[in-house]
């Protein structure tokens, strides 16, 4: 199974409020051209009070969300990664894979020549998943810096067991990316799955934008809640 994936700058958009921040994600090659067209009409709501942009309400399956990518137990997987930052280095590490480079054969940790990647490059993963690999869900990162990881670059490889076909939950046609999934095996009971991604938007220091560009305060005024839209799930 092959994958053709980036790693972008974006602006993420919170929630229909319009509040944002400059980010980073991974991506599918082939998504890039709808992430644009949704931080586009993010950028242009925040002209409108009442336009919530292209935020819809529990995500749903909007395009700037986490990565989240499947494989089976026994499937031999490629990443085609690409560097699509601008001026910074950027990996592809999977936590608890035994994924490599493919050129060299070297574990792909930030230890080995070739696994960072600079701005503009790219490299060839490969991870050969046992048939008894433990099915669940590995953190997707880059090991290149942490302010990256902290502000979007992150996602999620699921291993799911052998024979496993993943189905949109709207369309019912094959899924490639996607926070929500139906599980179908002719072998086992079919399962839906949902991943959910818990995390804090930059540091203790960092905070993210209104609509109006102003930096939100680092406790709300109103409720004294502590660094509001700072706390995520699912870039939310």
């Amino acid at each position: 199974k092959t994958f053709d994936i980036s790693a972008i700058n974006v602006e993420i958009t919170l929630n229909q409020w319009g509040d944002y921040f400059p980010g980073y994600m991974f991506v599918l090659n082939k998504d890039v051209d709808k992430v644009r067209d949704e931080e586009r009409r993010n950028k242009k709501a925040r002209e409108d009070e009442l336009d919530p942009g292209a935020v819809s309400t529990g995500i749903q399956g909007d395009a700037i969300s986490p990565l989240t990518i499947r494989s089976n137990q026994g499937d031999c997987v490629l990443v085609n990664f690409t560097n699509a930052l601008e001026d910074e280095d950027a990996g592809f590490q999977i936590h608890g894979s035994a994924m490599i480079i493919s050129s060299t054969g070297a574990p792909n940790s930030a230890a080995s020549k070739g696994s960072i990647v600079n701005s503009g490059g790219s490299q060839t993963f490969e991870w050969f998943i046992p048939v008894d690999e433990q099915e669940g869900t590995r953190l997707i990162v880059s090991h290149a810096g942490r302010d990256p990881q902290a502000l979007g670059l992150i996602g999620a490889f699921i291993v799911e067991p052998r024979g496993s076909t993943y189905l949109d939950p709207w369309t019912g046609g094959p899924l490639e990316n996607g926070w929500m999934a139906m599980i179908a095996n002719d072998n086992r009971k079919d399962f839906r799955e949902f991943t959910l991604f818990y995390h804090e938007v930059g540091d203790e220091s960092f905070r993210p934008l209104n609509r109006h560009g102003e930096m939100i305060p680092q406790r709300d005024p109103l409720t004294d809640a502590y660094r509001p839209s700072a706390r995520a799930m699912n870039y939310r």
